[in-house]
């Protein structure tokens, strides 16, 4: 059978291109082509270049509410022409995988939908991805399509199998990068496991990929490799806990990689647990390339700390940052991830967890809390009365959330990002 997989646009106020690549469809693809399928890949988040800009083309917001909001609302990645080429070029198919990512990204995956029926017709859409596990009921409700996948992949086999009346396995199964799927780009992105073992609140991991699985790490290695000698020379660990068990798993691969002479430089856009970081892992990262580490604090309060699963402290930071500067690396390599807009949490203390990071010498990232299905933050919020399973997605879009719900003077928080940034 031929299947058609399809990344979709981002639809959002605001985006950018951190060394994104559509992982989840990567693994989909590797089951399929060992039941035998014919595989193509149409990704709309490529080629842009990274970090950098995706094109943007400005569209009406496909909500009723008005919202508090001066930026307009886009859709990104390639423009629509191009997409329709690519769909008829891709042509013909037995069925059509679509993947979703962000929750409030998902009218992009209805555009989606809606140019596959226009140009194919009946053909079978299954959907799968983070939106798909979270809004299942909202994804059937509104998006024409006749699978929805909820949860990971490997517990969705059987269920795809049956819909599409797959047999059993016929080949060994390859990865993405055997199945023509590089674009080229001078960049990548890897997980060397999938899931956390780790419960905060305010995440959805679990729910999403399941429990804590490392990955083979010859088959990891094997990727950078592969994309190494393809010319790209920036690869992002997308990891939700890259540092766990780093002498079984992240340090090994490292190691090979610099016995092999891989010259690339690494990047973490999720931010790793500072409390794994001690002199010797800070060492093998800065030894190995890594030009970007981003670490989570999300606050500095303490009480809020435990609250919201306890996986960092304070002091554990302080440490973390000191191994790194004490082990080579530049201080505008390091930055720092705040959550701002927790139940709960005034500006007072988001202005006392910038200062503190500040004062560290080291660069706070202030990100805007987003709530999400099946969370104890999504069940809080859910008792006080200020969400709701029926909602529309698009209003836990962080943008839109947090200037609904935080309280904040959006003016003083305007001023703390700019103090953040300087």
């Amino acid at each position: 059978m031929r299947f058609l997989l399809i990344n979709p646009w981002i639809a959002d106020f605001a985006a950018y291109n951190f060394w994104v690549r559509p992982l989840g469809l990567y693994q989909l693809a590797k089951w399929l082509d060992g039941l035998g399928a014919e595989l193509t890949l149409l990704d709309c988040l490529s080629p842009f270049p990274a970090p950098g800009k995706f094109k943007r083309k400005p569209v009406s917001l496909p909500i009723r509410e008005k919202l508090p909001i001066k930026r307009g609302f886009a859709r990104y990645g390639i423009g629509l022409q191009e997409f329709r080429a690519r769909l008829k070029a891709a042509a013909p198919f037995d069925a059509v995988f679509v993947t979703s990512v962000m929750s409030y990204w998902y009218p992009g995956v209805k555009w989606v939908v809606e140019e596959i029926r226009r140009q194919a017709g009946n053909v079978p859409i299954i959907l799968g991805g983070i939106y798909a596990t979270l809004w299942k009921e909202h994804a059937q409700r509104s998006l024409d399509v006749d699978f929805v996948c909820a949860g990971p992949l490997e517990g969705n086999k059987e269920r795809i199998r049956k819909f599409l009346g797959l047999g059993e396995i016929k080949r060994p199964e390859r990865p993405w990068f055997r199945l023509g799927f590089w674009d080229g780009a001078g960049y990548g992105a890897v997980r060397t496991a999938t899931g956390c073992p780790f419960r905060c609140t305010y995440c959805a991991s679990r729910l999403v990929s399941g429990p804590f699985m490392p990955q083979k790490r010859e088959e990891v290695l094997e990727e950078i490799v592969f994309l190494w000698k393809s010319g790209a020379r920036q690869v992002a660990f997308y990891d939700d806990a890259l540092l766990v068990d780093f002498s079984k798993r992240l340090g090994p691969l490292l190691e090979e990689l610099e016995g092999l002479g891989v010259d690339v430089w690494f990047h973490t856009p999720n931010g790793l647990h500072a409390r794994f970081l001690d002199f010797n892992v800070a060492r093998r990262l800065v030894s190995s390339g890594f030009k970007s580490v981003r670490l989570s604090l999300e606050t500095v309060d303490r009480n809020r700390q435990e609250s919201t699963g306890g996986k960092v402290t304070s002091m554990d930071l302080e440490r973390a940052i000191g191994n790194l500067l004490e082990a080579g690396m530049k201080r505008k390599s390091i930055g720092v991830y705040l959550l701002v807009g927790l139940p709960g949490q005034d500006i007072d203390e988001v202005e006392e967890s910038v200062r503190y990071v500040k004062g560290l010498g080291v660069r706070p990232y202030l990100a805007e809390f987003s709530p999400i299905p099946g969370t104890v933050e999504w069940q809080r919020l859910k008792e006080k009365g200020m969400v709701s399973d029926a909602m529309d997605p698009i209003l836990t879009n962080n943008t839109t959330f947090f200037r609904l719900f935080s309280g904040y003077d959006m003016e003083r928080f305007r001023a703390l990002k700019r103090f953040a940034a300087s």
